[in-house]
């Protein structure tokens, strides 16, 4: 029977997938398609997608390559550090946002700061949510 660990790596690299192709697709149409503000905005989700999807690809195939070598239980507890680390680098960009936010009244700087905290706070909740449910048990 495969140990859960490697499902619920493939779980979690297809939901980032979703949510980067949700923003590169709703980005671009924001960006292209209103104002400053939306234009900041939209950078901000296309520029987080594109990172977000490259992460998902690569964390896809390394998750497959390791499988055949690696401890299920190491895995597991490598993926929650991995996500308790990213968890407190969402706190960041979170804070980030709201900094530009502060920092500038320029429509399109509101944009990217609003950009920046929806993607920190979306990122926040997936981390946090994927750190408590990490499999550790070993079968």
């Amino acid at each position: 029977m495969q140990n859960p660990i490697w499902k619920f790596e493939s779980d979690l690299t297809n939901r980032l997938l979703v949510w980067s192709i949700l923003s590169l697709l709703s980005g671009l149409y924001i960006w292209f398609a209103t104002n400053e503000f939306g234009r900041g905005f939209g950078i901000q989700l296309v520029a987080w997608g594109a990172v977000d999807a490259a992460i998902a690809i690569v964390g896809a195939r390394t998750a497959a390559r390791r499988k055949s070598t690696a401890d299920p239980k190491n895995e597991a507890l490598f993926i929650r550090k991995v996500l308790w680390i990213n968890f407190g680098l969402d706190v960041l960009y979170i804070l980030g946002g709201f900094w530009v936010i502060q920092s500038y009244s320029e429509s399109f700087w509101q944009g990217t700061g609003w950009g920046i905290v929806l993607q920190g706070a979306f990122l926040f909740l997936f981390d946090l949510i994927h750190a408590l449910r990490v499999p550790i048990e070993v079968k």
